[in-house]
């Protein structure tokens, strides 16, 4: 069986790495990956393809969250011809079924429809504006034969979705606890690399550098925080992103104003493909998302399968993975007091990191491994199969 997945946004984000991390249970049960991403993708492609899984450019818009239609005119001027183009991939690979992503962009959804072929349309966040959900979920749930979604939250968000019953699928993102895990060597090369002393304590963040991610408001807690802990250091783990290249310069000149730039206590780092590698630096993961973004970010899994305690700001179905006082903290997002409520007791007492952290990894390894997500996926996978079979029976 062949698997066709569309990604339209150019930076390698959570869905690229969910390609990665299945492929390989997936092949075991027979299905072959194929990704189809923007023509501009460069190094997204690279990633994913030195991953192993075939990867093919074509020109890709996307539709923007604002309503201005000349900014949405290259996406509504392109859309038949990216449908054609996409309809094309689908013949000659000879696609069984094809993944579209968000509710925003139904390029690969129309595709596939057109061809007979079974959709799964996947929501893993929470970036499309409630009113444009409103105008788009109606195509999403009659077009698609399987709806996932990243935690049943997004799908109370997407109400829409409700609508499919047994056809929507909640899961969540893949995490291989075999190579997250704790790793005393590993911990001591990563602090080395990134600038960790052995007196140091890290809060470690991993996201590409964009508004939705909310750095401004961990350097903020870290700059309260800090004046009571001195050894205490943030390093952030994420790609830049062309597009938001003045967010990003923005963070670094708050920074710069809150002290957090003197002898490196706030750093940025492109980790490229070695997250596993530089997770083990972190004393605490802290996800500073901003409200409309997350789905459940994987790197929660990731951290909590490293055995690192998480806090992180209540966006998207995180209430699902999270549990005050077991495996992290939640905390109201935009909110720098709060944040700061959360760290302290976990900046003052390594035994409690230790506990909860302990108690992460645990949570990962009994609910949460790759065995089990990719159970998930081919359960929604066989769903779509039959449910478009019937479709096409219907219509001869």
């Amino acid at each position: 069986m062949r698997l066709l997945s569309v990604i339209h946004g150019p930076v390698y984000g959570g869905a690229h790495n969910q390609m990665i991390q299945l492929a390989r249970p997936l092949a075991e049960h027979g299905w072959e990956t194929t990704a189809l991403v923007p023509v501009e993708a460069d190094i997204t492609r690279g990633r994913l393809e030195e991953a192993g899984i075939e990867t093919i450019g074509i020109p890709l818009h996307r539709m923007r969250a604002t309503p201005n239609p000349r900014v949405q005119l290259p996406f509504l001027a392109t859309l038949p011809r990216e449908i054609r183009a996409i309809r094309r991939v689908v013949r000659e690979r000879g696609i069984d079924l094809v993944q579209a992503h968000g509710p925003t962009n139904p390029h690969a959804a129309l595709a596939a429809h057109r061809e007979g072929v079974a959709v799964n349309w996947q929501i893993y966040d929470t970036v499309a504006p409630p009113p444009l959900r409103r105008l788009t979920m109606p195509l999403v749930v009659r077009i698609a034969d399987v709806i996932t979604t990243w935690g049943l939250e997004l799908a109370r968000v997407h109400p829409p979705a409700l609508r499919l019953g047994e056809r929507l699928v909640p899961i969540f993102p893949p995490v291989d606890a075999s190579r997250f895990r704790p790793d005393p060597e590993r911990r001591a090369a990563a602090r080395a690399e990134l600038g960790l002393d052995d007196d140091s304590i890290a809060i470690g963040n991993v996201g590409n550098r964009n508004p939705t991610k909310g750095h401004e408001w961990l350097a903020r807690a870290a700059a309260a925080l800090i004046v009571r802990h001195p050894n205490l250091r943030v390093r952030i783990l994420g790609a830049p992103s062309p597009v938001h290249a003045s967010y990003e310069a923005s963070v670094r000149a708050e920074a710069n104003a809150l002290g957090l730039t003197d002898d490196d206590k706030l750093t940025f780092t492109d980790p490229g493909m070695r997250v596993a590698e530089l997770l083990p630096a972190f004393d605490i993961f802290v996800i500073s998302s901003v409200p409309r973004s997350e789905g459940i970010p994987t790197v929660i899994f990731e951290a909590m399968a490293t055995g690192i305690p998480v806090v992180t700001t209540r966006v998207g179905a995180v209430r699902e993975v999270i549990e005050d006082g077991f495996n992290g903290w939640v905390v109201p997002p935009e909110d720098t007091p709060a944040m700061t409520a959360a760290l302290e007791p976990l900046l003052r007492d390594p035994e409690l990191r230790e506990r909860v952290g302990r108690q992460a990894r645990q949570r990962v390894v009994e609910r949460y491994d790759l065995d089990r997500c990719a159970e998930r996926h081919l359960h929604a996978f066989e769903l779509a199969l039959a449910h478009r079979r019937a479709r096409n029976g219907a219509n001869n």
